[in-house]
């Protein structure tokens, strides 16, 4: 059995430590899923946890099986919007057609086959800053497929800022941002949510928390409170105090880890 990480920076959901401003976020993509409303987003910069959140989201609905028909690409590199749209497909095994066109009928109907069966049909997006301005238009057209009073198809994209920066300013992309129902920009970790994520995953991997509260005071100024960065920091220097044979992680442990973290 492999040992337990409590600093792994793999997007693992049972380590995710929900903060109040997560529990907003989630309850936002929720509301957006729940009710159908077709496309939320949640931005963020490299090492926010975008990735993380994602797959709690995706474990918490596809645990819904009998109510739920849901997928997860994790990383969109389709060559062209028609090779993304048979990606989609293929996430819900329905079958390749040979032109868009036709691909497209085929989802519908098997999308509209889902809504008579009262399924909610889900799609999460990771790294969807790699959706070309032609993929995000097809993900508005996906948004098409829907009833009078809501969309047979929802979908969660996450990505980096780059996505949210053409989403504002590029004219292309003005009809899917006009889509987006309530999305989410993360922000850094504030100190006290930094300690308490720490204390979390301590938890979780059943050890105890090593880190003396100087020594926190250290990671939050060396991280500046992004998510990856405390943890690629926490995770060097918990190696290095197992090195060392001791059981406390100091802030002079804090410094090399950081030194290292940071390639210098």
């Amino acid at each position: 059995m492999a040992k337990k990480q409590p600093f792994s920076i793999s997007p693992t959901p049972s380590y995710l430590y929900v903060t109040p401003k997560l529990k907003a976020c989630l309850h936002k993509i929720r509301y957006t899923v729940d009710n159908k409303q077709g496309l939320t987003a949640v931005l963020g910069d490299v090492g926010m946890g975008k990735s993380t959140i994602l797959r709690y989201l995706f474990a918490e609905y596809a645990s819904k099986e009998s109510e739920c028909a849901t997928n997860i690409i994790t990383t969109p590199s389709y060559t062209s919007e028609f090779a993304f749209l048979k990606g989609v497909c293929e996430c819900f095994q329905v079958p390749p057609k040979r032109s868009q066109l036709d691909q497209e009928r085929v989802l519908r109907e098997w999308l509209v086959e889902q809504y008579g069966l009262d399924k909610l049909v889900v799609i999460f997006i990771d790294e969807a800053q790699r959706l070309t301005n032609k993929m995000l238009e097809l993900v508005r057209t996906l948004l098409n497929f829907e009833t009078d009073t809501e969309k047979l198809i929802q979908i969660v994209l996450a990505g980096q800022l780059e996505l949210r920066d053409r989403l504002l300013q590029d004219d292309n992309n003005k009809a899917i941002r006009r889509r987006l129902f309530a999305p989410s920009l993360l922000d850094p970790l504030s100190f006290s949510d930094m300690v308490a994520m720490i204390a979390f995953r301590c938890e979780q991997s059943e050890i105890h928390n090593p880190f003396t509260e100087a020594a926190t005071k250290i990671v939050y100024e060396a991280s500046n409170g992004v998510p990856g960065d405390i943890l690629r920091i926490c995770a060097i220097s918990y190696d290095l105090m197992k090195q060392m044979e001791t059981d406390t992680v100091t802030p002079e442990i804090v410094a090399v880890a950081e030194k290292e973290a940071r390639l210098q």
